[in-house]
């Protein structure tokens, strides 16, 4: 790493950001919260982004790389890092509807002739700092509830499958309701 990022990185610890820029310090009792910022991070991530922040790299080999170490940690069979829920519902939706068709994937919200229906339990459709209506349908795909707000059957799932089924989409939060909805 720079000099010059060493030292500005440590008088960026002396300044009181929150201060600065006239925020109230908060206490989260809530847990993850997008509207908090989310999660602190650890210190060992923070570094790593300093260690790389003051450096171009080839975004693809770094995505590659990040992919890896989250498929090894996970189990996944791949990994992919981004900026938030919100944006990981989106992609996710997104790469079922398309798969690796790079024409499909251009045209999106355009979703003629792909699969776009997303079968969401009527109590998961929650609002965590972005609406999860919105982040599945930006990419043109169309939201298809199971259930009601209390209660999703099996039944009411079978039918909701068709053949525009893209996937469906479970949430897993402190703020959707918690039982009588289908587990995984």
């Amino acid at each position: 790493m720079r000099e010059n990022t060493l030292a500005a990185i440590d008088a960026a610890r002396d300044v009181d950001i929150r201060q600065a820029l006239g925020l109230r310090p908060l206490i989260n009792v809530s847990g993850t919260m997008t509207v908090l910022g989310a999660s602190i991070m650890v210190p060992q991530a923070v570094a790593a982004m300093a260690a790389i922040a003051t450096e171009f790299v080839d975004m693809a080999a770094l995505h590659d790389a990040a992919s890896g170490v989250i498929a090894e940690l996970t189990g996944a069979q791949a990994g992919f890092v981004t900026a938030s829920c919100a944006s990981a519902i989106t992609l996710a939706v997104a790469g079922t509807m398309t798969g690796d068709r790079l024409l499909a994937i251009e045209r999106l919200p355009d979703a003629t002739g792909l699969r776009r229906d997303v079968l969401v339990q009527l109590g998961h459709m929650v609002g965590y700092g972005a609406s999860l209506h919105q982040s599945i349908a930006m990419t043109g795909a169309r939201v298809v509830p199971v259930g009601t707000v209390s209660m999703a059957q099996p039944y009411q799932l079978d039918e909701a499958i068709g053949d525009d089924t893209a996937c469906a989409v479970f949430v897993v939060s402190h703020m959707t309701v918690q039982y009588a909805m289908l587990a995984l």
